[in-house]
């Protein structure tokens, strides 16, 4: 099987997470299908908010089928992972100046090459601020307020 090259596949992510924000402003975001389990730091995640008046002006949002599982400040220094009922896994990192996908149990690892985001290449990255796993149907998106 011919292997697609990299930027390639970033590019079609690109185009991919375009048409999902043009389509998420036509529908409401659903929950996840099945329940996840979020940790932070190795704490189950209740929801409740970390830092909700933080001074920073970047926020890190992780969703899954589009609904919201966590809202973050970019500056600060975290661990979370989120794991499905049928195992599928994500390790996102925040060390407080970049958001990262430490590792996935999908096969591809897109996700994990797509890098981190930093307030420096934010604007530079083809996908901006998202890094993106389709096979576990997670993002991580990293804005402004």
């Amino acid at each position: 099987m011919r292997r697609i090259p990299v930027q390639r596949r970033l590019a079609l992510l690109a185009a991919f997470m375009a048409a999902c924000a043009l389509l998420s402003g036509c529908r409401k975001a659903a929950a996840p299908a099945a329940p996840v389990e979020v940790r932070l730091d190795g704490e189950a995640w209740t929801g409740a908010s970390v830092t909700p008046d933080s001074a920073d002006d970047l926020r890190v949002y992780v969703t899954m089928d589009g609904a919201p599982l966590i809202d973050l400040p970019f500056d600060e220094v975290h661990d979370i992972v989120v794991t499905q009922p049928d195992g599928e896994e994500n390790r996102i990192v925040l060390t407080g100046d970049a958001v990262y996908m430490g590792s996935a149990n999908c096969e591809n690892q897109d996700c994990v090459e797509m890098g981190a985001v930093t307030r420096e290449n934010l604007e530079l990255r083809v996908l901006g601020g998202f890094i993106v796993c389709l096979p576990h149907r997670l993002s991580v998106e990293v804005r402004g307020d």
